[in-house]
């Protein structure tokens, strides 16, 4: 004898309202004797309801239903005039899976300066909408402050931030031969590499602070 627990949700329309359909979702928390005669018995833990609702239509389609968890009818029709309101206040399972959950999870749930900057651009071109979608995924990936920005449209402080927070940190080594004798002055030759470099940065709009080019001299 073996014991299996599951759960099983069934989906069922009871009503309609303002060209949306109300849909009663029962999922049942549950555990099955299994014997090796075939014969089992299965009894229920916990049966758990909520109320979600979706357009005319797609009431057999669980992916295109919005998501409100309303405890009953009447509350939900309250959230379907909330949606009707704003259009922003619930998504579907279908565009969360693929606007949010699906992009975190290929990128491993990590962001850095480019893809943050990629990110603030689809969102400064994108529908109302699509901008909450763009928010949701920074929220998902715990990204808290990012998404704070472009919620209120600063892109100037969005920008800002990223600049500050996702600095890149490289190194480089230089090999100086000539037919001479050895530099002297190995100072002010450091001082004139990292003068090139802070120029170099500058000239492509990059802004570097007074110690964020270090250049030494290592004497082998």
């Amino acid at each position: 004898m073996g014991v299996r627990s599951g759960k099983k949700t069934s989906r069922n329309r009871v009503a309609t309202y303002k060209g949306f359909e109300i849909i009663k979702v029962t999922t049942e928390h549950y555990h099955r004797n299994i014997w090796g005669d075939g014969y089992d018995s299965k009894w229920i833990e916990k049966r758990e309801t909520h109320f979600d609702f979706c357009k005319e239509g797609n009431d057999t389609k669980p992916s295109k239903a919005y998501e409100c968890w309303a405890s009953d009818i009447a509350k939900c029709k309250e959230c379907i005039d909330r949606f009707i309101e704003d259009d922003t206040t619930y998504f579907t399972k279908e565009e969360r899976e693929k606007y949010v959950l699906r992009p975190n999870a290929k990128c491993d749930w990590g962001f850095h300066y480019d893809s943050l900057m990629k990110l603030m651009r689809e969102h400064q071109k994108a529908d109302k909408r699509m901008k909450v979608l763009l928010e949701d995924r920074l929220d998902d990936a715990n990204f808290h402050s990012e998404a704070g920005y472009l919620s209120n449209g600063d892109y100037e402080g969005f920008e800002e931030y990223v600049t500050n927070e996702y600095t890149f940190d490289e190194k480089f080594e230089v090999y100086l031969k000539a037919k001479r004798k050895p530099i002297k002055d190995v100072e002010r030759l450091t001082l004139h590499i990292k003068s090139a470099i802070e120029d170099y940065f500058k000239a492509h709009c990059m802004d570097v602070g007074e110690t964020s080019v270090v250049v030494r001299f290592c004497e082998e």
